[in-house]
């Protein structure tokens, strides 16, 4: 393990630890959200950065509490820290990671949630893990985004529309971008669709 530099440890441990499922909600008065709380991040990697001999010092560099404003319970507190990353075995190698942070409280414990909101994600970019609500939705598809028009033989036309209740479905789901391009070929378009449509009826007749 000694034969291993600091940034060759770092790369082992993101082998080891690719992902972390946000577990806590948090609520915001008017809403709620889910994190990955700091314990968690914790508990999944010491193991690793002990393994692989990194270890992980928290400085000081700037804090500030600032008052209450008006007839608020809590008030902020802001402070910036530096994150030494060193290699046990070789002191001298270390990667530094500076991270700013705020936290509300009514008492003490807004420093401590400070140091513990940016540890955390001093650790989460450096090891560059995902975090997410489920382990199901990491590797969803994208959602297939609404096809621009094209030319085939000569003639414009959209994929996805064959009558000209489809052209005008699919225009209510295009963004901008989409709606600018297909505005120069739209009437083009219904023209050759309303085209079809007549000619339809009379193949059916005879």
């Amino acid at each position: 393990m000694s034969e291993l530099n600091l940034y060759q440890r770092i790369n082992e441990i993101r082998k080891k630890v690719d992902y972390i499922q946000k577990d806590k909600s948090v609520s915001t008065g008017g809403g709620s959200y889910k994190a990955v709380t700091h314990d968690q991040v914790t508990a999944i990697l010491r193991s690793h950065m002990t393994e692989y001999g990194v270890i992980c010092v928290p400085n000081l560099v700037t804090s500030k509490a600032n008052d209450k404003v008006g007839d608020a319970k809590q008030f902020r507190y802001d402070a910036t820290y530096s994150f030494d990353f060193i290699n046990m075995d070789k002191p001298e190698e270390k990667c530094t990671i500076i991270m700013e942070a705020h936290a509300m409280d009514t008492a003490d414990k807004a420093p401590g949630k400070a140091l513990s909101y940016a540890k955390k994600y001093a650790v989460l970019k450096l090891f560059e893990i995902e975090t997410g609500e489920d382990e199901e939705s990491r590797y969803a598809p994208e959602e297939p985004t609404t096809p621009y028009p094209e030319y085939e033989n000569d003639v414009i036309r959209v994929k996805g529309t064959e009558t000209i209740k489809d052209l005008s479905l699919l225009w209510n789901k295009m963004d901008g971008k989409q709606k600018f391009y297909l505005e120069v070929v739209k009437e083009e378009q219904k023209n050759v669709l309303a085209n079809k449509e007549a000619k339809e009826p009379k193949k059916a007749a005879e």
